[in-house]
């Protein structure tokens, strides 16, 4: 092929929606992927939300085999410090019913479930090729090049991930900012299936998650923990300029969290079956680049569609969203035999009215919240004391719960300071 419709670079979520919707429109497509399979490569600390991928599959949860592992109906959110825990612990059976909220995922399963329906559609796979580099003429993108050889399109659509090599090659994706990229690291763990679900209080295929802070003190980021079928993914992603500042090495720190006294009894007994890392961008809307151009768009994680409200961490329902729409526009693109840049302008127009583009609005200053030092260490280490003097009974007179907190506070941190990190946490999240 010297020429096809439309190119998709990156088979993960948002690639092989872009390939799959393309195709089902009637383009030919090609879908690269530098992997040796779709998923190879990838890692993910987060939960699929079923309503997007639900958009083009209807009942996917219900496809043998299942892409996906357990249906998260207990959620708990965590304060630690390096002896206690505050959680706040959600419980909601219909979060484990259809249509479901979401599911815990293995992207080793879910990536090549999708990739192939892509090829059912009528996409053809190129897999273990890595893109060097975008071909341009008279400043628009008209094809890639794999080695020696090139291949040409109406459209390149562009879903690698963050850290795009063929977009960062060309300049479409631009440097990211230290204090916005967030290092992750994760591992996967085996446990029989009858004891995950004794262990976390489960029944069925229901789930569990946890998102934690305050390990290590003062670093900015938290950690994961959440259930499989048969094994548990449990993970952290940190600040780039926070592990820097404090001088900490991620194996290190993941090591701390997993002996944590509240989280190695979840994970006691386990095998270690996996362990991955990536880079992620969590600098919200500010630091989206141009989402489209003369013959390109980017989708997914290579346009920095990434989300983190403390309670719910979006990426992959953006990058299937992000991929279909892409997949759409660039179809049509083809058709018209057009691929300016002012034809495909569409696809961030279409965006601006889904969900994606919304909720990041909606959020757009998440990353300063997050970047308050008094997160990860002050607050945690205040809420443990406040709640170690509250229950903790020997006798002795103890004051009302109003003086311990003022005498877990006192000299730590204003009432002002306090009301305002707590109103502007309000305010943007």
């Amino acid at each position: 092929m010297e020429k096809v419709d439309v190119i998709v670079v990156g088979a993960g979520l948002a690639g092989s929606s872009a390939a799959y919707s393309a195709a089902k429109a009637g383009a030919q497509v090609v879908l690269v992927e530098r992997g040796a399979r779709p998923g190879s490569k990838s890692v993910s600390g987060g939960l699929l939300y079923t309503h997007a991928l639900a958009r083009m599959f209807p009942k996917f949860w219900e496809e043998d085999p299942s892409p996906v592992e357990r249906a998260i109906a207990r959620n708990v959110l965590t304060l630690l410090t390096p002896t206690q825990a505050t959680s706040f612990d959600f419980y909601d059976a219909a979060f484990a019913a259809p249509p479901f909220n979401s599911f815990s995922v293995l992207r080793a399963k879910l990536d090549p479930w999708l990739a192939a329906k892509a090829e059912a559609a009528g996409a053809t796979p190129v897999y273990g090729s890595r893109v060097d580099g975008l071909v341009t003429e008279s400043g628009r993108v008209v094809g890639i090049r794999l080695g020696d050889e090139e291949l040409r399109s109406e459209v390149v659509v562009l879903a690698e991930g963050f850290n795009s090599l063929a977009a960062r090659h060309d300049g479409l994706e631009p440097d990211a900012r230290p204090e916005t990229v967030g290092i992750g690291v994760k591992q996967v763990i085996g446990l029989p299936t009858g004891e995950i679900e004794r262990r976390f209080q489960l029944k069925g295929r229901e789930g569990f998650q946890m998102t934690a802070t305050g390990l290590p003190s003062g670093v900015e980021g938290g950690g994961f923990l959440y259930t499989n079928q048969d094994s548990l993914s449990v993970g952290m992603i940190l600040n780039l300029k926070s592990v820097v500042e404090h001088r900490v090495a991620m194996y290190e720190v993941l090591e701390e969290f997993k002996q944590h006294p509240l989280l190695a009894r979840y994970l006691e007994g386990g095998t270690l079956l996996e362990y991955s890392g990536c880079i992620v961008n969590e600098g919200g809307l500010p630091d989206v680049p141009p989402m489209s151009g003369g013959g390109y768009l980017l989708a997914g994680s290579s346009a920095q569609l990434f989300l983190n409200n403390a309670v719910t961490l979006r990426g992959m329902d953006f990058a299937v969203e992000s991929g279909r729409i892409a997949g759409e526009v660039a179809a049509e693109a083809a058709r018209a035999h057009d691929g300016s840049a002012a034809f495909l302008e569409r696809y961030r127009t279409r965006l601006a009215s889904s969900f994606v583009l919304k909720h990041l609005a909606t959020h757009r200053h998440y990353a300063k919240v997050f970047a308050n030092p008094r997160l990860y260490g002050l607050y945690p280490e205040m809420l443990g004391s406040l709640l170690h003097r509250a229950y903790f009974v020997d006798g002795s007179d103890r004051p009302h719960l109003s003086a311990l907190l003022r005498s877990s506070r006192a000299g730590r941190v204003s009432n002002l300071t306090l009301g305002r990190d707590l109103l502007k946490a309000m305010r943007t999240l």
